[in-house]
């Protein structure tokens, strides 16, 4: 090791570490600390990971959380909070699909699917479930809403996107993070762009889904939206 410097090496130990013994060999900052040893390479991770975890609490809740947001801690630049963002949703992507034979073919199933994908996220975000014949989950395509009601990403996309997946039937979740789940103009917005688009296409439109203080409103049930 240099004399000089008392962290030459240091990288390389906590690599060695993980591989050992895995992830409880480390405390929840140590592995923001691994994570971005490979977005940012050249400065103190240990630094940023420790101010991530003074900000927002815990490993999950950081990983879950909006990508501007993490822009604002010092030091995680736009590469850090993209390579932070991808990983959450590759591994999010990743349990979704190993689920993929799970059937939600009621309400509360489909509540339930939902309310597990949203429950450690304040992001403002869109789950569409897309379902096979039997009500299997066989893909799940995640988008900001804001995307959606602004148009830059138009319902032709939309519908070429879910096209693509093979789907029967579309279930939307829709992100409150900590506020009610109560429809709101977004949400119904939201809800009117899928109802047209599907009705175009001839997938069928089960429910949109408010999840919110844990909490989940089927908007299907209590008759907010007229679906047909």
């Amino acid at each position: 090791m240099d004399s000089k410097n008392p962290h030459a090496g240091h990288r390389s130990r906590m690599r060695k570490r993980f591989l050992a013994a895995g992830y409880d060999a480390l405390y929840e900052h140590e592995l923001l600390e691994l994570l971005l040893f490979y977005a940012r390479p050249v400065v103190n991770t240990n630094n940023i990971a420790h101010a991530l975890t003074d900000e927002f609490g815990s490993l999950g809740k950081t990983l879950s959380t909006d990508r501007d947001k993490l822009c604002e801690v010092d030091g995680m630049g736009s590469s850090g909070s993209l390579f932070m963002k991808l990983m959450y949703d590759f591994g999010t992507n990743y349990l979704k699909r190993s689920h993929s034979s799970e059937t939600l073919n009621t309400v509360q199933q489909l509540k339930n699917c939902i309310s597990e994908q949203f429950s450690d996220s304040q992001a403002k975000i869109c789950s569409i479930l897309c379902l096979g014949a039997q009500f299997e989950l066989i893909r799940t395509i995640t988008l900001p809403v804001d995307d959606i009601t602004n148009g830059s990403i138009s319902p032709k996309e939309l519908a070429a996107m879910i096209l693509k997946s093979g789907a029967f039937s579309i279930c939307v979740g829709l992100n409150h993070g900590n506020a009610l789940p109560l429809p709101n103009d977004s949400d119904f917005t939201v809800t009117r762009i899928f109802a047209e688009l599907l009705s175009a296409v001839g997938i069928t439109f089960r429910d949109c889904i408010i999840y919110g203080s844990k909490n989940s409103f089927s908007m299907r049930t209590n008759g907010a939206f007229s679906f047909r």
